[in-house]
């Protein structure tokens, strides 16, 4: 049962939204500036968390509320050729800048993009963080895809849209495999590529399938010896398993797919990462890899009736025709690490040649409230399931957290 403190501060937080909604009535319009050879819109983003996490031995308390994201930033056409994105997060002051990148049209199939912006790998990471259908993203699509970083990558469409590539080399290996304690780069020089079909996205006689999608990723770099293999981490944040030493190439592969029937959303991923251990044993012998496996499903229903889009627009906006619109979602989702071989052992160390396994599944409910193309409120419960060796660990096999965020943005 959720607790009455939990309760009482969702009924608060929705006080504030309520108010929120009537102020905003009078919608803000993003500022834009229009000339023959330039446009320009400037944006905000802005995402609050009330959570309840459990408390753990050991762990230290999270606080109840978080500013999860506050940004501000500019896009828009140069010349009608050239492309731009400048985004800064305010609340992160070591490393302000997120995407921050010029695209530029050569042809109608091919695009090319400089800067810093996201590595093209894990459908869920590319999804911009104010279109998820749930509070947080999965641990696989947090802690296994890389995220973003500087680089050069050749995009665009072939067939009428059937295909969309991304290919790119990036500087490193992404800032999502840098730990919070750490600002030094995990890889080296890293090439990436995807690929998504639609088979049917042109179709008149196959309607319920052109939305469907499917695609394919792989990412590969050189890994500074050290211990910098890829971390892992539970819903609230906590370290789940730890740095290995590693030394050799760091490959991903992944795989997704997508479909929007109407009102309806579907989609999973499933990926790996194996970072390689040469020279790593204490007697300076290779060692076994370490895998890093994770994979998700997820549902959504908008029960309004909107259709399913990265953005919902409300058919009928709160306070103005109606409620707004209303979605159910649930995702089942698993992270797992382990090593490629060895033989299990008590000795356990940084360097073992046998890595225990160590696996949290998740479960998550939640429900999400566009109340206009500006407000959305997610409420999310999870449940949390984490074994080590295939039996559950103590205290940790059933974790439940409960996360309110309100959102606006425009």
């Amino acid at each position: 049962m959720l607790h009455e403190g939990f309760v009482m501060r969702s009924l608060t937080a929705c006080s504030v939204v309520g108010a929120l909604a009537i102020g905003g009535v009078a919608s803000p319009a993003a500022a834009q500036v229009r000339t023959s050879l330039l446009k320009l819109d400037f944006h905000v983003k802005s995402q609050m968390d009330m959570r309840d996490f459990p408390t753990e031995p050991g762990i230290d308390s999270k606080d109840l509320f978080d500013l999860h994201r506050a940004r501000v930033g500019i896009d828009g056409t140069m010349w009608k050729r050239f492309d731009y994105q400048i985004e800064s997060e305010l609340h992160d002051p070591t490393q302000p800048w997120r995407d921050v990148y010029v695209d530029a049209r050569v042809v109608r199939a091919l695009e090319v993009r400089a800067g810093q912006f996201k590595i093209p790998f894990g459908l869920d990471q590319l999804t911009g963080g104010m279109d998820l259908d749930f509070n947080y993203r999965s641990l696989a699509g947090t802690y296994l895809a890389p995220g973003r970083d500087v680089g050069v990558m050749l995009h665009g469409r072939l067939i009428k849209d059937v295909v969309r590539y991304q290919a790119g080399v990036f500087r490193q290996g992404g800032d999502n495999v840098r730990s919070s304690e750490r600002r030094d780069p995990q890889t080296d020089r890293t090439f990436a590529g995807r690929v998504v079909v639609r088979p049917w996205s042109g179709s008149k006689a196959h309607g319920m399938l052109r939305t469907l999608s499917a695609g394919m990723a792989f990412t590969s770099g050189e890994l500074p010896e050290g211990p910098n293999s890829l971390r892992g981490k539970t819903v609230p944040g906590d370290k789940f398993f730890d740095h290995l030493y590693v030394n050799g190439r760091r490959s991903r592969v992944g795989a997704e797919f997508q479909w929007r029937p109407a009102s309806f959303g579907l989609q999973g991923e499933v990926m790996r990462a194996r970072d390689q251990r040469l020279g790593q044993g204490i007697e300076n012998d290779n060692l076994p890899d370490v895998m890093a496996d994770g994979w998700y499903i997820s549902g959504t229903w908008l029960a309004t009736g909107e259709r399913k889009k990265d953005s919902v627009e409300p058919q009928r906006p709160f306070l103005r025709r109606g409620i707004g619109a209303v979605e159910l979602a649930g995702r089942v989702e698993q992270l797992h690490s382990s090593s490629a071989g060895g033989v299990p052992t008590a000795f356990v160390s940084p360097r073992s040649s046998w890595i225990a396994p160590r696996t949290d599944t998740v479960w998550t409910a939640g429900v999400n409230w566009y109340l206009n193309n500006y407000f959305k409120l997610q409420a999310n419960i999870i449940r949390e399931q984490r074994l080590l060796n295939g039996g559950a660990i103590p205290g940790q096999h059933d974790v439940w957290s409960r996360t309110l965020r309100l959102q606006f943005g425009f």
